[in-house]
């Protein structure tokens, strides 16, 4: 069947039936001196990535809203992994207000002298039309965009400091930025900007998403 099917089809058949994995956390023994951030870590994907990180002894930031999120996550990672002595660590944001990742990442670099891994995992989809983000940005495009860019450019020293460290260079260090298959339907050209304002064009529901 693959035979019949161009690279963008088998891309897209291959991500909704992947095959079975060859590589887990079965095959990791310990991560307790590695440091990790996630984004969106509250639930659905960045919440299983940060219990598996935390199972294997990790310090996890953990990428939430408020406290409050915060700590509804780190109870549910803990009581998942209660013999695990990993760190759960807040990194309290919101991703449409680039004003708010200021402190968070001031709060980190001031904790931290290092920073194996950083998931851009938060996202927001099809939100109401027209909706803007505190700095007047389309909504989608500062969270899902904007906020991951500026989030990864301030770390990025950071990182790379633990990448090239003269004793012990680590080749494992990565940013990894969550996409989605929908990215396959992206509109031809990708962003479509307003001739008149210069200014991202506001499309219909999941075109704007994707």
């Amino acid at each position: 069947m693959s035979s019949h099917l161009g690279p963008k089809n088998m891309s897209t058949y291959t991500q909704l039936f992947p095959p079975a994995p060859t590589f887990t956390e079965s095959n990791v023994v310990d991560f307790s001196s590695k440091v990790y951030l996630i984004t969106g870590a509250t639930s659905g994907v960045g919440l299983s990535l940060a219990k598996l990180l935390y199972n294997l002894n990790a310090t996890v930031y953990i990428g939430a809203r408020n406290p409050s999120s915060f700590n509804t996550a780190s109870s549910a990672i803990q009581s998942s992994h209660p013999t695990s002595k990993g760190t759960l660590k807040p990194f309290t944001a919101d991703l449409s207000s680039l004003s708010s990742l200021k402190p968070a990442i001031s709060s980190l670099l001031s904790q931290e002298h290092r920073l194996d891994v950083l998931f851009l995992n938060a996202a927001i989809m099809t939100p109401t039309p027209g909706s803007k983000s505190a700095d007047g940005h389309d909504l989608e495009l500062a969270v899902n965009c904007l906020a991951p860019f500026m989030l990864a450019k301030s770390l990025e020293p950071l990182m790379a400091d633990v990448a090239s460290h003269f004793c012990h260079a680590n080749a494992s260090v990565r940013v990894v930025w969550v996409s989605s298959l929908l990215n396959l339907g992206t509109p031809d050209g990708g962003v479509q900007f307003d001739g008149d304002t210069g200014a991202p064009m506001q499309l219909r529901g999941m075109q704007n998403y994707m």
